[in-house]
C-alpha cells in the first residue's frame, strides 16, 4: 500500500510531477495492501491463459485451408470437447496448486524486495530486467526439463505433459502438479536475483505465458514477430520434441536454442531437418545434381567455419578486454589506492583474477596452436606386421579383425586416401584425419583431438573459474545498477560493467554444463563423437578405469595436471595417448595409459 494520502503528497515525496502512468498506478494501488497486489498474479495467469490460446482454438475449429497449411502436424486435430477438457484440467491445477503457492509465497516476495511504490520502472529497466529473467529461466529450465526426461522423472511426472504428441496452445501448462511446482523455481529465480517493480513481475509472467502458448500452438506462421528474436526456439522447434515422444533426448530448450546447440541435444532435430531437406532435393533434382550441390554446400559451410574461427578468436579477446576494463581499470584497480578495507578487497580480487587470466590465455592459445594429432605417413595396423606382409595393405580385400578378436575393423578414409587408426575421424573443416577426434571447435579455430584435448579441458576449467570470479566480483555493481541511488562512474563505464557481468554470467553457466559433460566423457574414456555414435555396451573397449582414463588425457605426472604441458616421460608415452593401435584386452590391462 502506498504511504500517501493524496496525489499531491505523492508528488511532493517523489520531488516531481508524476507521469500519466504513475498517476494511474497511484489511483489503482493507493488503497490496496501489497498482498492484494501480489494476489493479482493468479488472476493474470488465469485471464491470459484463457485469452492467449483463443485464436489458435478458433483456427483449429474452423480448419481454413489458408491457415492449416502452416500447421506443423496437419493430420492431427483436436475436437472442441477435447480442448475444453484440457482447459478445465489446467484451470483446476491453477486453482489447487498455483493459487495456494501465491498465498504462501507472499512473505518471500516481500523479503527479496519486489517493490510496489513510486516511481515506476523506466522502459530500459523493464527491458533489461525481463531479458535477465528470460536468460536465467531459460538456462535453469533447460536442465530441469532435461532431468525430467530421465527414466524416473518421465515415468513419475513429465509423462503427463507428453500426452499431447501434437501440442496445442491450451496444453502449454498442462502437466503434473509436481511439474508445475518444479518449473516455478526457474521462473521465480530471475525476479529473486534481480528484484524490480511488481509491474515488471506481472509482465514477466504474462510474457512467459504468451511464449509458452506460442511454442505449443502447433502452428509455424512465417509472419510471427517471434521469428525475429535471435536464437528463439518457436513452435516448430518445440513441436519436434513432442512429436518424437517421451524418450526424446532432443530439444530441451525452454525459450532459446543455445543450450541445445552447446550441449548437443538438438542433433536429432537437426538430423531430421537435414533428412527432410535431402528428400526435397531428391524430388526436385536428379541424384547427380543433388550430390554436386551437396558437395558445394559442404565446401561453402566448411569455408565459412574457417573464416568464423578467426572472428571467434577476436571475440574471445574482445570479451577478455571488456572484462579486464570493467574489473581492473574501472572498479577494483582504482580501489587499490583508496586504502583500508577497499584496498584489501581489491587485492583479494585482482590477484586471483590475473592468475586465472594467465592460465586461461595460456590454455586457450595452447589449444589454438597445438596440432590435435595427425595420422603418421603410411600408417599400417599392427596386424599387418604380424602377417609379415611387405606390400601395402589392400583395404578393399581386408575384412578380417585384429588378433584380439574384438571385432574392430581397419577403416579407410577416401578423402585422405589412407587408412585410419582407431578413434580417428576425418574433419571436413580442417580437411584431414584427426587422431582421437573429439570435435571441431570454432572458438579455437582447431580440432580438439588426442594432443590438445587436455589443453581444451584446462581452458574450460580456467574459463569457468575466471568468469565465476568476475560474476561474483561485479555482482554488487550489477545490483546497484537497478537501485534508485546514484552510482559513481560515467555512462560508458557503467555500461561496460553491466555488459561484462552479463557476458561472464552467461559464459560461466554455459561452460559449467560443458565442463560437466567432458568430465563424464574423460571418466569413461569416450570422445564426444563416440558418445553419439557408439551403442550401449556392457564394457566400453577403451575404458581402463577412471584413474587411468584420467591419466591418459592429463598424463601420469601430477605436477603437470593443471598446466597445458606434458612431462618428458608423458611425451615418450604419446603413442599410447594418440591411440594408434587397436586395443586388446591383455594390452589394455598392461598399458599405463
Amino acid at each position: 500500500m502506498l504511504p500517501y494520502q493524496s496525489l499531491q503528497e505523492a508528488e511532493a515525496a517523489v520531488g516531481r510531477e508524476l507521469s500519466f502512468a504513475e498517476k494511474l498506478w497511484f489511483s489503482y494501488s493507493a488503497n490496496k495492501p501489497d498482498y492484494i497486489l501480489h494476489g493479482h498474479n493468479i488472476l493474470f495467469l488465469c485471464f491470459f491463459y484463457t485469452l492467449i490460446p483463443l485464436p489458435y482454438v478458433f483456427i483449429d475449429l474452423i480448419q481454413s485451408k489458408k491457415v492449416t497449411n502452416y500447421k506443423i502436424q496437419p493430420k492431427t486435430r483436436r475436437s472442441f470437447l477435447a480442448m475444453l477438457k484440457c482447459y478445465k484440467d489446467v484451470m483446476l491445477t491453477f486453482v489447487l496448486v498455483v493459487g495456494p503457492l501465491q498465498v504462501f509465497s507472499y512473505p518471500t516476495i516481500k523479503w527479496i524486495g519486489i517493490r510496489t511504490g513510486l516511481s515506476l520502472p523506466s522502459l530500459w529497466e523493464l527491458f533489461s530486467q525481463l531479458l535477465v529473467y528470460f536468460l536465467i529461466e531459460d538456462y535453469t529450465g533447460y536442465w530441469i526439463h532435461r532431468l525430467l526426461h530421465c527414466k524416473w522423472g518421465y515415468e513419475k511426472i513429465h509423462h503427463v505433459h507428453h500426452e499431447y504428441t501434437a501440442p496445442i496452445g491450451l496444453a502449454a501448462p498442462y502437466a503434473h502438479w509436481a511439474e508445475i511446482l518444479i518449473l516455478g523455481f526457474p521462473a521465480f529465480l530471475g525476479p529473486a536475483l534481480v528484484p524490480g517493480h511488481i509491474i515488471t513481475y506481472w509482465l514477466w509472467f504474462v510474457l512467459r505465458q504468451m511464449e509458452a502458448v506460442e511454442t505449443h500452438s502447433g502452428y509455424d506462421f512465417p509472419w510471427s514477430p517471434a521469428k525475429f528474436i535471435p536464437l528463439y526456439g518457436g513452435a516448430e522447434y518445440h513441436d519436434y520434441h513432442h512429436y518424437v515422444g517421451g524418450k526424446s533426448q532432443s530439444n530441451f530448450a525452454s525459450v532459446f536454442t543455445y543450450c541445445d546447440y552447446i550441449y548437443g541435444t538438438d542433433k536429432g532435430y537437426r538430423y531430421q531437418k537435414m533428412i527432410s531437406k535431402k528428400m526435397t532435393a531428391i524430388l526436385a533434382k536428379e541424384e547427380d545434381d543433388m550430390k554436386k550441390g551437396r558437395a558445394r554446400s559442404i565446401s561453402m559451410f566448411c569455408t565459412a567455419l574457417r573464416g568464423l574461427g578467426s572472428i571467434m578468436i577476436l571475440l574471445v579477446l574482445g570479451v577478455v578486454g571488456v572484462t579486464y576494463y570493467a574489473v581492473v581499470l574501472t572498479n577494483y584497480g582504482p580501489a587499490l589506492f583508496r586504502g583500508g578495507l577497499d584496498s584489501l578487497i581489491a587485492l583479494a580480487v585482482l590477484i586471483p583474477f590475473h592468475s586465472l587470466l594467465v592460465m586461461l590465455l595460456w590454455s586457450y592459445f595452447s589449444v589454438v596452436l597445438t596440432d590435435p594429432g595427425t595420422v603418421p605417413p603410411n600408417w599400417r595396423p599392427a596386424i599387418d606386421e604380424e602377417r609379415a606382409e611387405t606390400e601395402p595393405l589392400n583395404v578393399t580385400e581386408f575384412t578380417g579383425v585384429p588378433p584380439d578378436q574384438s571385432g574392430q575393423r581397419v577403416r579407410y578414409c577416401r578423402k585422405c586416401s589412407q587408412m585410419k587408426p582407431p578413434r580417428c575421424h576425418h574433419c571436413s573443416v580442417c580437411g584431414r584425419c584427426v587422431l582421437k577426434m573429439d570435435h571441431h571447435c570454432v572458438w579455437v579455430v582447431n580440432c580438439v583431438g588426442a594432443l590438445n584435448y587436455k589443453y581444451f579441458l584446462l581452458f574450460l576449467f580456467y574459463t569457468f573459474l575466471e568468469t565465476s570470479l568476475v560474476t561474483l566480483s561485479l555482482l554488487p555493481h550489477f545490483i546497484a545498477f537497478f537501485t534508485d541511488g546514484e552510482i559513481p562512474g560515467t555512462p560508458g563505464t557503467l555500461a561496460t560493467t553491466f555488459l561484462a557481468f552479463v557476458l561472464n554470467l552467461a559464459f560461466a553457466l554455459s561452460v559449467l554444463g560443458f565442463l560437466i559433460m567432458h568430465i563424464s566423457l574423460v571418466a569413461a574414456n569416450t570422445t564426444t563423437i563416440e558418445a553419439y555414435e557408439k551403442k550401449t555396451t556392457v564394457k566400453w573397449r577403451y575404458d581402463l578405469g577412471r584413474k587411468r582414463n584420467f591419466e591418459q588425457v592429463f598424463g601420469a605426472d601430477k605436477r603437470y595436471w593443471f598446466i597445458p604441458a606434458y612431462s618428458d616421460e608423458d611425451v615418450r608415452r604419446m603413442p599410447a595417448l594418440q591411440g594408434l593401435e587397436y586395443p586388446s584386452k591383455p594390452e589394455l590391462d598392461s598399458q599405463e595409459f
